[in-house]
């Protein structure tokens, strides 16, 4: 069956389509005046285009004109915004699949109806680095990672961490023992509304450096609220790495292999050619199909924000001149894995 996203997706053209109408919906079959050649001049009932449903998936075809394509470039071509929503909304959908599994057995289960709350920013109740006193500790450490001043608005302090998020998430620390400062990276959707945060501590003894509290069971993605897909993206392993790119989101320990992007995306792992983890995930997105950065011998440092610090001045040209794909890729990453 068609993916619930393209359905959805294809009901909002409804209004944009002359004749619109679904004649049949297992297979799904849309008809309506083709947007391309116009259909007849001469009859306005003459209905010629379709969406139909093939291999689990709409292809658009119009009889008059012969015109063909899969149904996010007719979607593109049709509202350049709803295309922009629909390969976020496809891109987490697909995140979602590789992160959940569902019993066949409960599919058929019915379910409480859940009824929506209305939002609340959880972010408002700490203050965004941008805020913050030239002087102040947080500011010094952010300026002393380079991170862009830019970028400096999307991360937010909280003094005390742990009861900040029990005002979220009631109970979430039953037990305060030593609460502390953190530096909060808040995950955002395509509309800006907050899923969950990662947060970092300050203290160099800590036992967890990076907390992640998520509000909502959804992929741990940073930048979904900044990123165009329809251009080339980078998806790389940390939020932070991410800010030193034009156009990117990160995945923080969310599984990142290949079978949630669309072509425009490059795969940036940390230059760790000895982490079993990390190659295993690069082969995974080079069977997969798509590009991915392969980082030279000499590269000195293991992450984005350390090669910075290390001297680097331009990383995206790095990344733009060591991306491969296909043969060319696992060829590369070959003899990358040995260094």
């Amino acid at each position: 069956m068609v993916d619930f996203v393209d359905i959805q997706y294809a009901q909002m053209l409804s209004g944009r389509l002359d004749n619109y109408r679904v004649r049949h919906t297992a297979p799904y079959r849309i008809n309506f005046r083709c947007p391309i050649c116009g259909d007849s001049k001469k009859k306005r009932s003459l209905s010629r285009a379709w969406l139909l449903e093939r291999d689990n998936k709409f292809t658009f075809y119009c009889h008059n004109c012969n015109a063909s394509s899969g149904f996010a470039h007719f979607l593109k071509g049709q509202d350049q915004q709803l295309y922009n929503d629909y390969i976020a909304e496809k891109f987490v959908s697909k995140a979602n699949n590789s992160v959940k599994s569902t019993n066949d057995d409960d599919q058929w289960k019915m379910k409480a109806p859940v009824f929506k709350t209305k939002y609340v920013n959880p972010l408002t109740k700490i203050k965004k680095v941008s805020q913050l006193k030239h002087d102040h500790p947080v500011k010094r450490y952010i300026e002393k990672r380079k991170i862009p001043t830019q970028h400096h608005y999307r991360l937010y302090y909280a003094q005390k961490f742990q009861a900040w998020i029990n005002e979220v998430v009631p109970n979430k620390f039953p037990n305060i023992i030593k609460d502390e400062p953190r530096l909060v990276i808040p995950f955002l959707d395509n509309e800006g509304k907050c899923f969950g945060v990662s947060a970092r501590s300050f203290d160099p003894n800590s036992t967890l450096r990076y907390i992640i509290i998520m509000f909502e069971e959804k992929p741990k993605i940073f930048g979904l609220d900044k990123v165009d897909m329809t251009q080339p993206y980078y998806i790389v392993e940390g939020a932070i790495d991410s800010m030193f790119l034009s156009n990117a989101i990160a995945m923080n320990g969310a599984e990142g292999n290949g079978n949630s992007a669309n072509e425009n995306a490059v795969y940036v792992f940390d230059a760790e050619p000895r982490n079993k983890e990390i190659v295993a995930r690069m082969e995974k997105v080079i069977k997969n199909g798509h590009k991915l950065c392969i980082w030279p011998s000499d590269v000195p440092a293991k992450d984005i924000n350390d090669m910075y610090l290390n001297g680097v001045a331009d990383v995206e040209k790095l990344i733009e001149e060591n991306t491969y794909q296909g043969l060319v890729a696992e060829l590369k990453l070959s003899a990358w894995r040995k260094m």
